[in-house]
């Protein structure tokens, strides 16, 4: 989940792929990010991760704390990236950066490789300037909207405070819109039965919870306001041509809205159509989760796809 969140959000200020592929050595590093210079006003709502991602980049999301050996290891992926891309140039290019983000305080590592406390960022540490390494404390970040798409990467408490945040935004935020089907694909690959989650301790099991909690209240607040618009547009259509395909045309006009919504353009008049069909043959429950689990680029592919179901 933490890959993927990182390379949604950065994606909208620049280009960010997974499993990047460090040729010299066959490692691959979790997130590389290269910034789009038209796109710096809207790197600002980023927050930290925005500063931090003001130049490209290499991003190590860690959920267990790391220890020195990980930290050689994504020093020496730097490394082999840079002496990569010099290969490709065929010239000299800038040292790339390296941003380490660990769900706890990493003691052992901060002491052995002289990192120092950013004055101006609680969490944020770095190294000597020749390094160009910056390592991310979650569990130290102040909590702030400007921080939330990091803390989502944390563990235990400060995730379940994070998804706590992430629930209380506006439904337009655009924060929502990248963390929610991740967080919705966590809720269907984590086992349901209390027993198959047996390893989690007690704060994991509560976040296991919360997110199962909220996927359905969610998903139950989708169902209300839709069936409640279908009946005001129902209802208006009704008088001119029965309550029934009024109601019908109604719950339509509410779905096409609400992907709309998501996908951020209007839909196609084919586009259109596959929703209607869809809604007769899969039924409104099925259309809600669809609308939920993916995100814009799968949903528009779903709609284009005529065997989806």
């Amino acid at each position: 989940m933490g890959k993927n969140v990182l390379r949604d959000t950065l994606t909208r200020v620049g280009a960010a792929d997974t499993e990047v592929e460090v040729i010299a050595a066959s490692q691959t590093m979790d997130v590389w990010y290269v910034p789009d210079p038209a796109r710096a006003s809207l790197r600002a709502e980023l927050g930290l991760l925005g500063e931090l991602a003001a130049e490209p980049c290499q991003f190590e999301p860690f959920h267990d704390t790391p220890g020195p050996g990980e930290f050689r290891a994504c020093v020496r992926k730097q490394l082999h990236w840079h002496h990569d891309l010099e290969r490709r140039a065929g010239s000299d290019v800038p040292f790339p950066r390296l941003c380490i983000l660990s769900s706890g305080r990493p003691t052992t590592v901060l002491d052995a490789f002289g990192f120092q406390p950013d004055p101006g960022r609680p969490g944020l540490y770095r190294t000597a300037p020749g390094w160009r390494v910056d390592l991310v404390v979650i569990s130290e970040l102040p909590r702030t909207r400007d921080t939330l798409l990091l803390r989502l990467l944390g563990a235990r408490a400060v995730l379940r405070d994070a998804i706590r945040d992430l629930a209380a935004l506006a439904e337009d935020a655009w924060e929502r819109s990248i963390a929610l089907p991740w967080l919705v694909r966590l809720r269907f690959e984590t086992p349901a039965e209390p027993s198959a989650r047996a390893a989690n301790d007690a704060e994991e099991e509560e976040i296991v919870t919360e997110v199962q909690q909220w996927f359905e209240q969610l998903k139950q607040s989708l169902r209300d306001e839709a069936r409640k618009e279908a009946l005001q547009e129902g209802l208006k259509e009704g008088l001119k041509e029965g309550l029934k395909e009024g109601l019908k045309e109604g719950q339509i006009r509410t779905l096409a809205r609400q992907f709309e919504k998501k996908l951020g353009r209007p839909l196609a008049e084919t586009e259109r159509s596959v929703l209607t069909e869809r809604l007769d043959r899969l039924g409104p429950d099925r259309l809600d989760e669809v609308l939920l689990e993916l995100p814009a680029d799968a949903l528009a592919a779903w709609l284009a796809d005529p065997a989806a179901g």
